[in-house]
């Protein structure tokens, strides 16, 4: 487990916490920021409001008087389940997609924004719980916490997965409601294979923390709105592209006695280097051959639909200029990632390859 050693980030042991096996994660000062626990999160500073800056989509406000805990999740389902607004402007329905992807040191996530506010003499909250799940649908309800599962689901992500963690905020780095306190950066491999256009709901727990109860105002989760280019974006030359075939001869190259698989699906998705995300789907032709052209230098991953019919084979990372470029996770499956394409370059052979069912 890691911190940013230059954002003192000791975690911290509360004997007065509700559940006091939980580790603190401090991240009530300027700039502080905890890593290695399957999540990035990030105290930030004040973020544009308004219209067009940042989209809430769940806002809890079921703080006691005197301090305590609250919880919730966003859904279109009404009446809602714990302490959120009711009004469908704060508490709504969001799909996978509309959740910026961001590149850092290499590695995809999706980012979270979350505001808090405090009494100023007690500014401290603490994040207890998050877990996101994807559905088919925007109203789902009945989340469970002794099982963790929202409508008999598992979660796509578990703050806790882990490690017992909690997230400690200062209310005071920040002034006023809407202007975020915390990013939280959620690795885009939990979401692999997943639909863009999936719902997304996040649940969360917080102020269960002696201390860093809720105990004013609202909390309220939103995701950053993409902003328009004030420049001329680069110029898109860039393209992938390979075969989705059963591989008679084994080889890995479309050739010979192969069968090529019409109609097969591949999602690309990604952050290209204008900031954009880039979320892309082809279908073979009759040749088994897909490609993705008119791409910008960017980070991709390519992931393959499992057609009907077949048995999964083996895939067979492609190459850029010459040079194998990308990883394959030996434990997913029609998967490669962290595919760095520069401008005007060519990936090619980038080959999904199945067996014929018996």
């Amino acid at each position: 487990m890691t911190s940013k050693a230059s954002t003192n980030l000791a975690a911290e042991q509360l004997d007065d916490r509700l559940s006091p096996s939980a580790t603190v994660l401090n991240l009530a000062s300027k700039g502080a920021e905890v890593s290695g626990y399957g999540f990035v999160a990030r105290q930030v500073d004040a973020q544009p409001t308004g219209t067009g800056y940042i989209q809430s989509f769940v806002r809890l406000q079921g703080a006691a008087p005197g301090g305590g805990s609250e919880q919730g999740y966003n859904t279109t389902a009404r009446p809602l389940q714990f302490d959120e607004n009711s009004s469908p402007q704060f508490t709504r329905g969001i799909a996978l997609g509309q959740v910026p992807l961001v590149n850092v040191n290499g590695t995809l996530y999706r980012e979270f924004l979350l505001d808090i506010n405090q009494k100023s003499s007690s500014p401290l909250l603490s994040v207890d719980k998050v877990q996101v799940f994807l559905a088919g649908q925007s109203n789902l309800t009945g989340y469970n916490a002794s099982a963790k599962t929202l409508a008999g689901m598992g979660a796509a992500f578990d703050l806790d997965a882990q490690s017992d963690v909690s997230l400690k905020l200062d209310a005071r780095l920040n002034n006023g409601s809407g202007s975020g306190d915390m990013t939280l950066l959620i690795p885009e491999a939990n979401f692999a294979g997943a639909d863009p256009n999936s719902f997304l709901y996040l649940y969360s727990q917080m102020g269960t923390t002696a201390g860093a109860t809720a105990n004013g105002g609202f909390e309220e989760w939103a995701v950053r709105s993409t902003p328009s280019a004030t420049v001329p974006p680069p110029v898109a030359t860039s393209g992938l592209s390979g075969f989705v075939f059963v591989d008679k001869n084994g080889d890995g190259h479309f050739n010979g006695d192969d069968v090529a698989i019409q109609g097969a699906q591949v999602q690309l998705q990604g952050v290209d280097e204008a900031g954009q995300n880039v979320v892309l789907l082809a279908t073979t032709d009759e040749n088994g051959f897909y490609h993705f052209d008119d791409l910008r230098a960017g980070l991709y991953t390519l992931q393959e639909m499992q057609p009907a019919g077949f048995d999964d084979g083996q895939d067979y990372l492609g190459s850029i200029n010459g040079q194998a470029a990308g990883s394959v996770d030996p434990a997913r499956n029609d998967y490669f990632f962290d595919i760095h394409l520069g401008a005007d370059q060519k990936g090619t052979e980038y080959n999904f390859t199945e067996l014929f069912s018996e």
